[in-house]
């Protein structure tokens, strides 16, 4: 808009310009008009720089207002952030208290992360894969600010089955010394059903796996848990720190049952992510040896009591981003099975 506007800015001075040479070149008495001329260029100049200043004042007019509703579509992001699909809760479980009071925690302000160290070599698993579109859509999807606080990254794909060659998969990948980011594990899971189920104590509950950025609970990693919701084994539970309505969740990673191995690569978990158990044991053991750190607290909604799941993060009084203990693991979900689904897309 800016640009056009310049360009007609220019048009304009420059047609003014052509006509008045043509003027003088087509009138009898050049002399005289070369004279007028040069007595009206005070006042020329004086309504072209008038012009001008009419013009910037249009633009940024239009600057604000693009600028007030970009912050109108912000409020309108967060207030619908808050509205979240239903997620397991744990309301029996001593795992999943009402966060009352300062929701905070213990949470210090303590100095920004060193450069990170040497990372241990991993390996990948399930064949060749071209990471670099991995890495490219996790850049673009997770705020550039949030890279520099974290160090293992794991990307999940919630999309359904045969939806592209992401669907349904977890990547592990590690940020190196050079900061680019390299591939340990990528695993089949089980998402959410995504639908209504009846769970054992007779209520009905939604079984969504909500998208978003997510870190990892320092306090609530357990090699043998069960979920008392839904009657069943949670292996090598790895639990999110996220605070849904007021009250801590009961979404995790972790591994499953027999039964649950043979539905891995289709959404069929109650809404938290499942692995294989030797998958879950393999993360859940990198994850303690390896990643622990100071981490920024995400911001919590006043209103609706829900921590960011776009990575919002928590400030003082002075501006400078809360840190906590934690794990320096960063989790992203969405609904995206790959860039093959860009192309189908493209072609309808």
């Amino acid at each position: 808009m800016q640009a056009w506007l310049m360009r007609l800015s220019g048009a304009f001075i420059v047609a003014a310009v052509g006509y008045g040479a043509y003027t003088f070149m087509r009138g009898d008495d050049g002399a005289r008009l070369a004279q007028e001329a040069e007595r009206l260029r005070p006042t020329i100049n004086d309504l072209v720089g008038q012009g001008r200043i009419a013009l910037r004042t249009l633009i940024e007019t239009a600057q604000q207002a693009s600028a007030t509703s970009l912050s109108s579509l912000d409020v309108h992001d967060r207030r619908a952030q808050a509205q979240l699909p239903f997620v397991i809760v744990e309301p029996r479980d001593r795992t999943a208290p009402m966060a009352s009071g300062d929701q905070r925690r213990n949470y210090r302000v303590i100095s920004p992360p060193t450069p990170p160290v040497q990372l241990a070599n991993g390996y990948a698993e399930g064949g060749p894969l071209d990471l670099e579109p991995v890495e490219a859509r996790l850049r673009a999807k997770v705020p550039n600010d949030l890279f520099r606080y974290f160090e293992l990254y794991l990307y999940v794909s919630k999309a359904t089955k045969g939806k592209g060659e992401w669907a349904q998969r977890l990547f592990a990948l590690a940020k190196q010394p050079d900061e680019n980011l390299k591939l340990l594990y990528q695993w089949p899971v089980s998402t959410g059903l995504e639908e209504p189920l009846r769970a054992p104590s007779g209520r009905t509950l939604g079984t969504n796996t909500p998208p978003g950025i997510f870190k990892l609970d320092r306090g609530r990693f357990y090699e043998d848990y069960r979920s008392n919701q839904w009657d069943s084994p949670m292996p090598f539970a790895m639990f999110f720190e996220w605070i849904r309505g007021g009250r801590v969740s009961g979404l995790a990673i972790h591994g499953t049952d027999e039964e649950g191995v043979k539905a891995l690569g289709d959404r069929a978990s109650h809404g938290c992510i499942r692995l294989a158990p030797e998958a879950a044991r393999t993360l859940f053991d990198l994850i303690q040896s390896k990643y622990r750190g100071n981490v920024p607290a995400f911001r919590v909604d006043p209103d609706s009591g829900t921590m960011s799941t776009a990575g919002l993060l928590q400030r003082d009084e002075n501006g400078h981003v809360v840190m906590t203990r934690g794990y320096k693991v960063l989790v992203f979900i969405e609904d995206y099975g790959g860039p093959s689904q860009d192309t189908v897309a493209a072609l309808f």
